[in-house]
């Protein structure tokens, strides 16, 4: 009897999405449009993110000595700072490590790299670098630096304060993020809307039926679940038909995503494959959720006989 039932309601489900057939792709065309700039939000939100990381990972605190400064005594200060609290890891670069840095970066520049052949000697002395376990505890790591006169033994101390360009950032992310969540309510609204009218018009051309079944005796939930059904036939295929469009269209434009995002280390193919069921799995039971509320709605108004 169970599956009789399952039958007869599967059936008239199928028979409501062929019947307004042309009201169904509309109707799938919005949730196709609703998860691409819920799922543009998504990956917005991931590239800011991995950019904000790839921006914090660069800052330092570079400390410059004289040529004529001791190995020894540069160990002695490095050991020094390791014991300051918020410190990540300090590291050594001798003068030759640092001379051959400095070539590298000026290998174009070839007034640079003739000057550096005239000297005798090499002009550059070691360098300590010290990453912070984050980034605010910088400042305190600089005071501890000059309060233990470190400062003094030192030619020069570069910080690249980035913490302006992380908070612009981080601003733009969240507008992005506040503009992606208007854009994305925008067509769920729109979704709801249309998944609502799709199936009140399916429930209006069979209401002699819903009226026939309700006086025989049929419960209210087996008049519901077809339309119900219905509305999560629409979520499942709106979801199918965006994922193959979506991987697709990122397949073809891959080249440009790479070169887009080849400074801050994002790989946009790679995050959707790692993270697919979580995204897919949300995004299902969202717009089935969506579908069936507006599904749930609809009924309502031929159930009273």
């Amino acid at each position: 009897m169970f599956f009789l039932s399952l039958t007869r309601i599967i059936r008239f489900s199928l028979q409501n999405f062929y019947r307004n057939f042309w009201l169904s792709l509309v109707t799938i065309t919005i949730i196709v449009l609703t998860l691409f700039s819920l799922t543009s939000l998504i990956v917005l939100n991931a590239a800011a993110n991995q950019a904000i990381l790839a921006i914090k990972d660069k800052i330092d605190i570079s400390l410059y000595f004289a040529t004529d400064t001791q190995e020894e005594q540069v160990q002695l200060i490095k050991q020094s700072i390791e014991k300051y609290e918020g410190v990540k890891e300090v590291n050594y670069i001798s003068a030759q490590e640092a001379l051959e840095k400095f070539k590298k970066a000026h290998q174009g520049d070839e007034l640079i790299q003739d000057a550096l052949k005239e000297l005798d000697e090499n002009p550059l002395g070691p360098i300590l670098t010290i990453k912070a376990k984050d980034v605010s505890l910088y400042p305190q790591i600089l005071n501890q630096i000059k309060k233990d006169g470190i400062d003094k033994l030192t030619e020069e101390i570069d910080y690249d304060d980035h913490k302006l360009v992380i908070s612009k950032l981080e601003t733009i992310s969240q507008k992005v993020r506040s503009f992606g969540f208007i854009i994305s309510g925008f067509f769920a609204l729109i979704a709801l809307l249309v998944a609502f009218n799709t199936i009140r018009i399916g429930i209006y051309t069979h209401r002699h039926e819903i009226g026939i079944m309700k006086l025989v005796g049929a419960s209210n939930w087996f008049i519901r679940m077809p339309f119900l059904l219905e509305g999560v036939f629409y979520a499942v295929l709106g979801s199918i038909a965006f994922w193959l469009i979506f991987y697709l269209l990122i397949s073809i434009l891959q080249p440009v995503f790479y070169n887009f995002f080849i400074d801050i280390n994002f790989n946009l193919m790679s995050y959707l494959s790692n993270h697919f069921l979580y995204i897919f799995g949300f995004e299902l039971i969202l717009i089935i959720v969506l579908n069936l509320i507006s599904s749930f709605i609809a009924v309502g108004k031929y159930l009273r006989v």
